[in-house]
């Protein structure tokens, strides 16, 4: 696929508009451009190009398929959070307009949905931990520790604590909601670890949340979802990331 796209933007005619998909922006990235001390920079090679492409669907398609699992699970066992949920669902997507199509614009009304999300996040964390690794001597906690040592991260830990979450047991998507102040709206919070954090935190956060509210309101908008056993506890086994072993629901049409 690559050498084929290579192949096909190098006989391109100069008046013809370039694809802006992730492939064609790999292949074209560091074309006639230099760095600020006048070196070149290389093109990427196709073997760089195949692991950014392999780890953005790795890393981008395990955790939202599982993360919307979790979703679906929390919805359909709490009443009161669908009923919000569609309520405003169907307040920025009327039935009147198209089923199967959502703009950005629409997307950023659904405040309560992103809520949902970002607190089913905390309950489940689909990325459980991460890693960091000392580059020299370094004092936490009152111990030194020497370089190269690893430190690993508890997202579960963090996001359980309840210094900083009230009720933490609780599933409450209201703490990242609210109809006049944007910060906790959205959840600014530093441990909410949903994309990691620092020059680490995952460059593909934004659409992997652009995928995950369009998942939600598609799919609620136009469809019951049930549980087929309501009090059947959510089956997860979790190692590099937390994975749902089985989730059995019920589909219909909404009318």
């Amino acid at each position: 696929m690559i050498k084929k796209r290579r192949r096909e933007i190098e006989e391109m005619s100069v008046n013809v508009e370039m694809k802006t998909d992730m492939l064609t922006s790999l292949i074209t990235a560091n074309t006639n451009m230099k760095a600020s001390n006048d070196n070149v920079l290389k093109p990427v090679t196709d073997e760089d190009i195949r692991v950014n492409l392999l780890d953005a669907f790795l890393g981008g398609t395990d955790t939202t398929s599982n993360l919307f699992c979790f979703i679906t699970y929390y919805i359909c066992k709490h009443p009161h959070v669908k009923r919000k949920m569609l309520s405003e669902i169907d307040y920025n997507l009327p039935k009147s307009s198209d089923k199967f199509y959502i703009s950005y614009n629409d997307l950023k009304k659904l405040k309560y949905c992103e809520a949902i999300i970002k607190e089913v996040h905390r309950m489940v964390p689909v990325i459980p931990f991460s890693i960091r690794t000392t580059t020299k001597e370094i004092e936490i906690a009152g111990y030194k520790w020497p370089s190269g040592t690893h430190f690993l991260l508890n997202f579960f830990a963090v996001h359980g604590h309840s210094e900083f979450w009230p009720d933490t047991e609780v599933f409450n998507p209201d703490r990242f909601y609210s109809d006049d102040q944007d910060d906790k709206r959205f959840g600014n919070k530093p441990t909410l670890m949903m994309f990691g954090g620092g020059l680490h935190i995952c460059p593909g956060r934004k659409l992997a949340m652009v995928e995950l509210l369009v998942l939600t309101a598609l799919v609620y908008k136009n469809y019951n979802v049930e549980l087929v056993n309501p009090h059947e506890s959510l089956k997860i086994i979790s190692l590099i990331t937390t994975n749902c072993k089985e989730l059995k629901i019920r589909i219909s049409p909404r009318t």
